[in-house]
């Protein structure tokens, strides 16, 4: 037995505590196992699972769509290739131009080699807003031109190296790629590399505190990683810019030269952007795809510049080349890139990896992809062995036998420089629009009325849970609640709680049940979220963790006679938590998915016990738990009263400014990323999908997660609408000297003046 004193009072752990009975009605708790690592671990199986049964639904579903045939496949496909550029983010009007401007300076000319055929030039040519794609032109000499190709490499393999004017390309990155014949044009667009840099912030760290000032500008990661972060949370991606680039470039082919035929090809990630490229373009006659093509779900090992969201729910790449038929498609099953991209300690960018499929499971998803395309279709996708590849007389990419050929390696440099710096701006200026979006979108909220806003904001509560935050949609299992007494005091007890969700995925958590409750009482209670990192022990301070962070909040609030009650949320034990989101994005679903359905499990609980009020049900946050009362509470409405301290600020700066210090753009936190947010929710528009319930926000002025210009400038359109509506009295910000903690006493005064008679 132990015994610890805290506030004039005894605990007793230990032998005692393990003798009390279960609460009334649940089945006693047994095993000494850590049910935080068990909870993740089931989290993970269960995530894994249901991403197989999601291909054999996604498999099953087309086939039954594409053999309804005529207009209602048709309607299908053209859904499906709008959807596919929204994933990709492929949703902007693109620049036109009459042809691509040649790139020379005073010491590196436009032309970099000849042959008896074609010119090789560097090039140019707008894309979307203010950014410009590069790359290496091959323009015949002779004036007719029968044939246009874009030949997209992998990440990493300059332009230079595809065509031989430099090493350093693989050999495997060019069978069955061959120089274009005399009436051919070709362009070799540049694609960004995986090369890690330091990226730093635009602006210094005014030093606001001790825990600010301590906070460097930014860490290491992939170029690629760098372009991802920010669009991904703008509802665009790197894929969609590159794609993008070849589209622009296919419609110069089109205006010039309407009746030559286009061609798009590529190896490694130049064959994934050359599939998508052929799927949401059918002006594009033939697609070559080399190095990738292959089942998708395991998506979550690839480096994270090829998440998409939601992609396994719709897309494997057989669904994808579905969308090219009628059209050609030639699969090489040469061999693919190998590539490791590693996190180091210090770093931030996300682990991943490229393997090489074996030609087995090639052929397994080109028969798949044949499978999903009607009988008329046949012919229509070809695929090409290596020997096969190897073979022919005609000239190699890489054999143009160049002339006066020169390539400066600081030339391609400065080229992917321009061009991450390029797509990231154009990121940046959709962050800086974004308010107008997101107000344009919100435009259907009714304001008039407490009672008309509530109701009009149910359909964006719906778009957030489904479209943003993710839902799962699931069976729950029976509630199975089992329980054990873990700590008594003078004041409450304390029991440790599991409960069933689904097979592998369990809820585990932690309730306080003060003393001194009378027969037929029920009294509010309120759920406490722990930050990333936590666990329930610590908010219930029966960890140190819980004493300079959470100040022991849970117990306080039980001695004030609330119910408490703190669930384990998945973000814990760091890279694990972040591995199981890149399981989940596929899925369209965040961790806020997880944690939505096990709280509508909680509750269901809750339900069950006489001693909790239904109708007063409050929720308080730190950190992480912060952005789960943001996000949670205002779309799951029986919460009555939302907390969130430590994190409520401009949460799309928050994201994706590269400008700001603070920015998790520029930190190690990968998973943090939620796609098309920024154009859709701040953090103050879901506040305001609380309402009319309560929302209290906490800041201490030396939290490093943003500055307090920031915060205030958020919650100030928070107040300002509780104002409109009548209801200022219903929210708060709490300002206080402190950092990244609670402020204790300020928030169970919230709650005693909305929960208390």
């Amino acid at each position: 037995m132990r015994k610890i004193a805290r506030f004039g009072w005894t605990v007793v752990l230990g032998a005692a505590g393990a003798m009390a009975q279960p609460l009334a009605g649940t089945k006693p708790l047994t095993g000494t196992n850590d049910l935080s690592d068990a909870y993740l671990s089931g989290l993970d199986r269960f995530t894994l699972r249901e991403t197989e049964r999601v291909a054999a639904e996604r498999s099953r579903q087309w086939r039954q769509r594409m053999a309804d045939g005529g207009s209602a496949a048709a309607a299908w496909l053209a859904t499906n290739r709008t959807e596919l550029a929204r994933m990709l983010g492929v949703r902007d009007a693109r620049v036109p131009f009459d042809a691509p401007e040649t790139l020379s300076t005073l010491t590196h000319a436009a032309v970099v080699g000849r042959t008896d055929t074609h010119t090789l030039v560097r090039i140019r040519w707008p894309v979307i807003g203010d950014f410009s794609a590069e790359g290496l032109l091959l323009e015949p000499m002779q004036p007719s031109v029968t044939a246009n190709i874009v030949h997209l490499p992998h990440a990493g393999i300059t332009p230079e190296q595809v065509l031989g004017l430099t090493n350093g390309a693989a050999a495997a990155s060019r069978l069955g790629f061959r120089f274009p014949p005399p009436d051919c044009r070709m362009v070799v667009p540049a694609v960004i590399s995986r090369k890690k840099s330091k990226y730093v912030s635009e602006l210094p760290n005014p030093f606001y505190g001790k825990q600010a000032a301590a906070m460097p500008g930014g860490k290491v990661m992939p170029a690629r990683e760098f372009v991802y972060r920010p669009a991904y949370v703008m509802g665009r991606h790197v894929i969609g810019y590159e794609v993008q680039e070849v589209l622009a470039l296919v419609d110069w082919f089109r205006a010039q030269t309407p009746s030559a035929s286009v061609r798009v090809e590529g190896w490694g990630d130049g064959g994934m952007l050359a599939l998508y490229a052929g799927a949401l373009d059918t002006r594009i006659d033939q697609t070559v795809v080399a190095g990738y093509f292959g089942a998708r779900e395991a998506l979550w090992r690839e480096p994270i510049d090829r998440n998409v969201f939601g992609l396994l729910r719709r897309f494997g790449d057989a669904e994808v080349a579905a969308l090219i038929a009628p059209r050609r498609l030639t699969v090489l099953t040469t061999p693919g890139p190998v590539e490791a991209v590693t996190r180091e300690r210090g770093e931030g960018g996300a682990p991943g990896e490229i393997v090489s499929l074996a030609e087995d499971a090639v052929e397994r998803e080109v028969a798949r992809a044949r499978g999903l395309v009607p009988s008329d279709g046949e012919g229509w996708l070809e695929r090409v062995t290596e020997p096969e590849a190897a073979g022919g007389s005609a000239v190699s990419l890489a054999g143009g036998g160049w002339e006066g050929a020169t390539v400066d390696a600081a030339v391609c440099a400065a080229r992917e420089a321009r061009l991450v710096k390029g797509m990231n701006a154009f990121s940046q200026h959709l962050l800086a629009v974004s308010p107008a979006v997101r107000h344009a979108f919100l435009a259907g909220l009714d304001v008039s009325s407490p009672a008309a806003f509530d109701r009009s904001a149910d359909a964006y509560r719906t778009y957030y849970l489904e479209q943003v935050m993710g839902r799962i949609h699931a069976a729950r299992a029976a509630l199975n609640p089992r329980t054990r007494v873990v700590e008594q005091t003078t004041a409450y007890v304390c029991y440790e709680v599991v409960l069933d969700v689904l097979p592998d995925f369990m809820l585990y958590g932690y309730l306080l049940v003060p003393n001194g409750i009378r027969p037929g009482e029920r009294r509010p209670l309120i759920v406490a979220q722990h930050g990333r990192g936590g666990t329930p022990r610590t908010l219930m301070a029966l960890e140190n963790g819980g004493r300079q962070t959470y100040y022991e909040i849970a117990p306080r609030l039980a001695e004030r006679g609330y119910l408490v009650f703190s669930p384990q949320n998945p973000y814990v034990f760091e890279d694990r938590y972040r591995q199981l989101v890149r399981k989940a994005n596929p899925l369209q679903w965040t961790l806020y998915s997880y944690i939505h359905l096990q709280y509508e499990q909680m509750f269901d609980w809750l339900d069950t016990l006489p001693f909790v009020d239904g109708a007063r049900i409050a929720f308080i946050g730190q950190s992480y738990g912060g952005k789960t009362a943001v996000r949670v509470p205002p779309v799951m409405t029986r919460f009555c009263l939302a907390v969130s301290t430590g994190d409520f600020n401009e949460g799309i700066v928050k994201m994706a400014s590269t400008r700001y210090p603070f920015s998790f753009a520029l930190w190690d936190e990968y998973e943090m990323f939620e796609f098309d947010i920024g154009s859709t929710f701040n953090y103050s528009d879901l506040a305001c999908l609380m309402i009319p319930r309560p929302f209290m926000a906490q800041r201490g002025h030396a939290d490093g997660v943003a500055w307090d210009e920031f915060v205030g400038y958020e919650y100030a359109r928070v107040r300002r609408l509780y104002t409109r509506l009548g209801l200022s009295d219903r929210t708060a910000i709490h300002w206080f000297d402190g950092g990244h903690e609670i402020a204790v006493d300020a928030a169970c005064d919230f709650f005693d003046r909305f929960l208390k008679p």
